[in-house]
């Protein structure tokens, strides 16, 4: 744990966020965010997950849609494993926070499942049914991909929007994801 709260605290002081190409454009992210000292949240995720793994810290990606109160949006983030807890959830991007309270500084290392909604528990899967025409995306899956029989819809053709309604009785989020063209 302790080596995993260093990196955590290293890409949090070293790698500010910034928005990135397509992730399917650079060949090696985590060289990519060393070199640039930047990155956006699954950039900064893979890093911490490569680092993680090369220290002997299990540690996989995740990925789906932040469920921050005013914030919603797509979003990655990582997972360590420890014995026992089993998986836990670690958000390098949002990292360390300012808060009156130093017992939450640390709320994004181990505490912010409640507010992640997974989507996609690997990248580059595949998908089932199998897509017919090419991805827009090959590496991610944050909002979705739309084909029709003619052909694939680009990330430029369509749009999504997403609500949050509240809790339901087992705690989980209901969502309503509306797709329009």
């Amino acid at each position: 744990m302790r080596k995993a709260r260093l990196i955590f605290d290293w890409i949090g002081e070293n790698i500010p966020w910034t928005s990135a190409l397509e992730y399917s454009t650079i060949p090696n992210i985590p060289a990519y965010c060393i070199r640039n000292s930047r990155g956006d949240c699954g950039i900064k995720a893979l890093l911490f997950i490569t680092l993680c793994r090369y220290n002997g810290i299990p540690a996989k990606w995740q990925s789906g849609w932040m469920l921050y109160p005013g914030n919603l949006n797509l979003h990655d983030w990582a997972e360590i494993y420890f014995e026992g807890p089993g998986w836990v959830p670690v958000d390098p991007d949002l990292n360390r926070q300012q808060t009156f309270v130093p017992e939450a500084d640390l709320f994004f290392f181990g505490g912010a499942d409640a507010w992640h909604f997974i989507v996609n528990d690997d990248f580059s899967g595949p998908f089932f049914p199998a897509k017919v025409f090419p991805r827009s995306e090959t590496v991610d899956f944050q909002r979705g991909e739309v084909e029709w029989r003619g052909g694939n819809l680009y990330f430029d053709t369509w749009d999504y929007e997403m609500e949050v309604g509240g809790m339901i009785d087992v705690g989980c989020w209901m969502l309503d994801v509306v797709v329009g063209h």
